[in-house]
């Protein structure tokens, strides 16, 4: 089936949207400073040109019908096209507010530069920033809580654009008391210290996981925390070991603070990535995914950064283009 929206008007495509998105007519209505029969309308006149509907009730909310969902991509799409040719139009700078969701081992390394890109090129724009595990930015994403999520591993979300940030070699980190003096640490020696490591809903714990079911072993004992800084306190102090990315403890690996455990020929990597869904509101998020990439550690050998992952020490002014 083709649908042409060429000649519909834009605010009916854009009630779509946020009746999709928040369930419930009296919710778009609130959103869209509108009465509820005005948004009512709007659906009819939009139902009304297609010749079907595009709505339907489930229980107590709102969804849309199979065609409302083919229409919900289009309609977001057009909209955040039309949202770009009027900032253009006008020759006024981009405003508003832009819903960045981001893992703590961004926002305590490379986040401080790209906050001063955005608001050196954006001067108007402001920003929400939330700092969450990667599989709960994924599904806030999906859920349209957050504008762009800044992430590790996999994404899978439907017309998602996905900008690669790079990757980040891990390795098995611990304070060198932890170390055998006299010979190479195996994993079976690894099994038998505290292990600390993200929840059990983030990436890296399965990565942890993984890593333990292919060598063989079982740890003897996993510790669980939802902040990466306190993980790699924990592992400074010699708590316990984690798998964690030497090249954001450069400064401890050097100082002896720390030490990479088991020296592995297989290179484990995590892939980073900037995504974000097509917006109605947000016309500017390929810019910001573009200065993500520009600022991202991740990708070959950065000018400058902080001395280690979540140290007190301040960030160098950002690099510029």
């Amino acid at each position: 089936m083709r649908i042409f929206y060429m000649s519909m008007d834009s605010r009916h495509l854009e009630t779509l949207v946020w009746v999709a998105r928040l369930g419930g007519i009296g919710a778009a209505a609130q959103h869209l400073n509108l009465t509820q029969p005005a948004i009512t309308r709007r659906i009819q006149e939009l139902e009304r040109e297609l010749g079907a509907k595009v709505l339907r009730r489930q229980g107590r909310n709102v969804v849309p019908t199979p065609l409302g969902h083919l229409c919900l991509g289009n309609a977001e799409r057009i909209l955040s096209e039309v949202a770009t040719m009027r900032v253009a139009a006008s020759g006024k700078a981009a405003s508003g507010t832009i819903r960045v969701g981001l893992v703590e081992s961004i926002a305590l390394t490379w986040f401080q530069n790209l906050l001063t890109r955005i608001e050196e090129r954006y001067p108007r724009v402001q920003l929400e920033i939330d700092v969450d595990l990667s599989s709960r930015l994924a599904n806030k994403l999906g859920r349209r809580q957050i504008d762009i999520a800044l992430l590790p591993g996999p994404i899978q979300l439907p017309s998602v654009v996905k900008v690669p940030l790079g990757s980040c070699a891990m390795k098995w980190l611990g304070h060198p008391k932890l170390s055998p003096k006299d010979r190479e640490m195996t994993a079976a020696d690894l099994a038998e210290l505290p292990i600390i490591s993200m929840p059990q809903d983030a990436n890296a714990y399965y990565s942890i996981v993984n890593w333990f079911e292919d060598a063989g072993v079982t740890p003897s004992l996993v510790h669980r925390c939802n902040s990466s800084s306190v993980v790699a306190a924990l592992v400074r102090r010699g708590v316990g070991v984690s798998l964690l990315a030497p090249d954001l403890f450069a400064d401890d690996l050097d100082s002896g603070r720390l030490k990479i455990l088991i020296e592995e020929t297989k290179v484990f990597k995590v892939e980073y990535t900037a995504a974000y869904l097509p917006g109605v509101d947000v016309s500017i998020l390929p810019e910001v995914a573009a200065l993500a990439k520009e600022e991202s550690w991740f990708l070959g050998s950065p000018q400058v950064r902080a001395k280690s992952f979540g140290s007190e020490t301040i960030m160098p002014p950002p690099r510029r283009p």
